[in-house]
């Protein structure tokens, strides 16, 4: 109870915004018009919380962004996802801001991030400059807002952080003055868990969920010992059609405050705790997010709060419970919803499994063919499970089933699978996790008999084998000529695009490569080709080593 008193003492005094000596705000508007946004800060994505907020661009790329404060640009990325092209800035009064999916860097930062790229034959570049080299002041040019990376529209995503790149902040007290917001979050539904082995809800030891109806459920829920809920919601703001993430949540029972979450801050070592806050299972299965209002034993995520009992309610009293859900943003919109919670003695359910690993210790199960290694702390809480074993797709391995349903780690578990039968280079072999659209890599690399690998959460696996090379095919390849660029669509089934390399006349050029859409693009009069016949080449690798190699005679005219 102190260690979780302690961290929320750190978190609200990190919580603090950033403002000057006269008390105002520290940070300007990076756009001469006004702002929109399309995403908040902590809004629930795939394995991570959202980090910044995203700024409508009015729909269009090529807006010019203004730096926000006096300071100096301390790196520049490009990748094929993610942030696409960012720069970072540090200011002077000791943090930093990022700016991501650009279009187009300054001038003279363009051209030293093209050096790099030349210097690493890479597309893929991480550079980092002195702070004497690109000093900025509050309303200077600092780049053009686009859509790259794994973006699908054009905005600008910015984040605040500290200075280490570590800890990041919400935005909006710079910003919420200049934002319309008379809206307040929305409940759709809430769930009602059962702890395993410690409580039922209508006489079962699963979870069930509940339609919300105006400010109330109908439902009168029958529960019986340890119980916890959880709550499908979002925000909305005005003038758009974006919905957002929830600022602020509350759980009250008999009219005392059992859990609250308040996403200020977090830190990227943080970002996965997002798994053992969300009912991880229904997202995976269902796409849906339903935030817990209690906290699993080993969730350390400082943006929640609760109670001595972690808020759990412990139902040990047949009468009616009056349960609350109190919702606001950061505008202090704010809705609230109603249940009873009906305590009706039952039988508990025991759990089933013939395994069970606990959160504290360093576990290891194997199980016919199967190795299983989960170290001490990357379980949100303990399990208990079974491991169904199938014939594989492949024949190369069994087909192992962890748990009834996805279960999420922190950082990670090690899994190795025994090969049955090997009749392939052991070099094409891969542990492939099964889903509902047929599955996808994880990884994985062979030795003595076995293929070993780092998984992220429970599910279904087996080995599966890659030999096929990626498939690469030219896009509009009539206009290539006439416009100057070089487009190629790439296919990769089995794995991944590892590594890619383009040479016009054995001499390598420069190709870009968005993972969203899977389009490699050479641009030539960028790369100073000269009119005339030249012999194009393109290689991609994949993860297990398969090349393709598109070669092509050109007549650059």
């Amino acid at each position: 109870m102190m260690k979780r008193i302690l961290l929320l003492l750190s978190f609200f005094a990190l919580a603090v915004p950033l403002r000057s000596q006269t008390g105002e705000a520290m940070l300007s508007v990076p756009f001469d018009f006004g702002l929109l946004l399309s995403g908040n800060f902590g809004e629930l994505r795939s394995n991570h919380f959202h980090s910044g907020v995203d700024f409508k661009t009015q729909g269009v790329v090529g807006k010019p962004i203004k730096c926000v404060a006096d300071g100096y640009i301390s790196r520049a990325t490009v990748q094929p996802g993610g942030y696409g092209q960012a720069i970072y800035v540090i200011h002077d009064d000791g943090y930093m801001t990022v700016y991501g999916h650009l279009e187009r860097f300054p001038e003279a930062v363009g051209q030293r991030v093209r050096e790099a790229q030349y210097e690493n034959e890479s597309f893929s570049v991480d550079i980092s400059f002195a702070p004497d080299e690109f000093v900025v002041k509050r309303g200077d040019f600092l780049a053009v807002a686009g859509n790259s990376g794994y973006s699908f529209g054009p905005h600008l995503h910015f984040e605040v952080r500290d200075t280490t790149g570590n800890e990041l902040y919400d935005p909006m007290p710079f910003y919420a003055c200049r934002l319309k917001d008379r809206r307040p979050p929305v409940a759709s539904e809430i769930a009602v868990y059962p702890a395993s082995g410690m409580g039922a809800v209508d006489t079962l030891g699963v979870s069930r969920v509940y339609k919300v109806d105006g400010g109330t459920v109908n439902d009168t829920i029958d529960v019986w010992g340890r119980v916890g809920f959880g709550v499908k919601a979002l925000d909305y703001m005005d003038g758009v059609n974006n919905k957002y993430g929830v600022y602020r949540m509350e759980l009250w029972v008999d009219d005392s405050l059992r859990f609250s979450s308040r996403m200020d801050n977090f830190s990227f070592a943080e970002n996965r705790l997002i798994n053992a806050w969300a009912d991880y299972p229904r997202y995976v299965n269902d796409s849906e997010w339903f935030l817990r209002m209690y906290v699993l034993e080993n969730n350390p995520l400082r943006a929640l709060s609760a109670d001595a009992n972690n808020g759990w309610l412990d139902v040990c009293e047949e009468r009616l419970y009056k349960v609350e859900f109190r919702l606001s943003d950061y505008h202090g919109n704010s809705s609230s919803y109603l249940m009873n919670v009906r305590g009706k003695r039952c039988s508990i359910p025991s759990p089933n499994g013939a395994f069970r690993l606990h959160w504290f210790l360093n576990n290891a199960v194997e199980h016919e063919g199967m190795r299983l290694d989960v170290p001490r702390g990357e379980l949100f809480e303990d399990a208990v499970f079974d491991v169904d074993v199938a014939d594989g797709e492949y024949g190369l391995s069994r087909r192992y089933s962890i748990g009834d349903e996805p279960l999420p780690l922190w950082h990670g578990a090690g899994l190795s699978l025994k090969v049955d039968s090997l009749s392939v280079d052991s070099s094409k072999l891969y542990i492939k996790r099964i889903a509902e659209k047929g599955g996808y890599s994880v990884g994985g690399k062979y030795k003595d008999g076995w293929v070993s690998t780092d998984i992220n959460s429970f599910g279904s696996f087996e080995v599966a084998v890659d030999t096929v090379a990626p498939a690469l095919s030219p896009v509009r390849e009539k206009a290539w000529m006439r416009n100057g660029r070089v487009v190629l669509a790439v296919s990769e089934r089995e794995t991944s695009v590892k590594s890619f390399r383009g040479t016009i006349d054995g001499k390598f050029v420069l190709f870009s490569y968005s993972s969203k859409n899977r389009r490699m693009a050479l641009d030539l009069r960028k790369e100073n080709v000269v009119r005339g016949k030249h012999t194009l080449r393109l290689e991609v690798t994949d993860a297990c080593g398969n090349m393709a190699v598109y070669e092509k005679n050109i007549d650059f005219r």
